[in-house]
């Protein structure tokens, strides 16, 4: 089950799209997502104690769910719920915390393991957690040892919907949270297909370019965003293939989007390496509460790839895509061949010590 795959001309007009949005997005027209009675549907956020995760947990609240918030601390999750109860009166008995780092393979299982005792069904699952950097001065490694920022943004989230899909509503909705930043995601050919410890390998953790791309926050950050593209493409298509070999119609879809340059505590803790060492993080950290668009529109396409019904998002076309502002866009896995994207999921398999075929 393959797509064709877009033109270079697709691949560069979205890619100059999405830098006209990073700079004047504070100019484009306000995005409105029209509400849905989601009275009932049970929604689990990671990173939802600020910025797009909390935005997000809100909007949802404010539509009826019940909202797990998923922190890396009781009390963040404590002190995120007191916030929107502030904001939507009378939501206390609808939100739950978790406590669940995606960092850490051993706190994601946990919290899966206890998450499937309290809740049937998930409809709304959003992967949000994600870091800039994963230390102030250097690369940083997991007790898995693994790099930090590989580990948070992307591998605990691949586990993650792997311990849930079984729980996942047969009409469920998963979205990433990943960002324009995925544009400069590249991946070798020939990186392993097994662990490497305590190490980042060029050409899968970080593109396969200068050896500067090792210590970058930049390059570790835009290869977990194009990781993000890719499962979404690929958890699309395990769906769409499971449904076909039982004689049904997939109703679950995954697609991942981008909020755009938007204002989030993410560029506080982005490490304040000169120009010269990271020019793309400098600038954007710099720039960031100027240009920064306001949260509730960085949000807003995440929520409504939440609770959409449109036809343009069902569609075997679109499912699995990457957005901006709720139009599709060309990402980097649309233009990733066949053979490496299902390397990658290889490599995430082992990295996270599951089978899942």
């Amino acid at each position: 089950m393959t797509d064709a795959k877009p033109t270079r001309y697709a691949f560069f007009r979205d890619l100059f799209l999405g830098m006209i949005g990073l700079a004047l997005g504070r100019l484009f027209p306000t995005l409105h997502v029209a509400p849905k009675d989601l009275t009932g549907k049970i929604a689990v956020i990671t990173g939802a104690n600020s910025g797009i995760g909390f935005q997000i947990a809100l909007d949802l609240t404010k539509q009826g769910a019940i909202v797990y918030l998923a922190c890396r601390s009781q009390s963040k999750a404590e002190q995120a719920i007191s916030e929107i109860v502030k904001q939507v009166p009378g939501s206390d008995s609808r939100l739950r915390s978790l406590v669940l780092d995606t960092s850490s393979l051993i706190s994601v299982k946990e919290a899966i393991e206890g998450l499937k005792r309290d809740v049937p069904l998930i409809d709304i699952l959003v992967h949000n957690a994600g870091i800039g950097t994963g230390s102030t001065t250097e690369v940083g490694f997991t007790q898995e040892r693994l790099p930090v920022v590989y580990a948070t943004n992307f591998l605990g989230s691949f586990l993650m919907t792997h311990l849930l899909e079984s729980h996942l509503a047969d009409d469920a909705h998963v979205v990433l949270t990943t960002s324009t930043g995925q544009y400069a995601g590249r991946f070798s050919s020939d990186f392993a297909l097994k662990p490497v410890y305590d190490k980042v390998e060029m050409g899968f953790h970080c593109p396969p370019a200068s050896p500067d791309s090792l210590t970058r926050d930049s390059s570790l950050y835009s290869n977990t965003k194009s990781m993000q593209c890719c499962f979404a493409k690929l958890l699309r298509d395990r769906w769409q293939r499971i449904a076909a070999a039982q004689g049904k119609v997939n109703k679950r879809y995954v697609n991942a989007f981008t909020p755009g340059f938007t204002f989030t505590p993410i560029f506080e803790k982005v490490s304040k390496r000169p120009f010269a060492e990271d020019p793309s993080f400098w600038l954007l950290r710099m720039t960031a509460s100027w240009i920064g668009t306001h949260v509730s529109q960085g949000a807003a396409t995440g929520v409504w790839l939440s609770t959409t019904v449109d036809k343009m998002v069902l569609s075997r076309e679109n499912g699995g895509g990457y957005w901006e502002r709720m139009s599709r866009r060309v990402s980097t896995a649309d233009m990733i061949g066949r053979e490496k994207l299902e390397r990658l999921w290889v490599r995430w398999e082992k990295d996270a010590g599951v089978e899942w075929r």
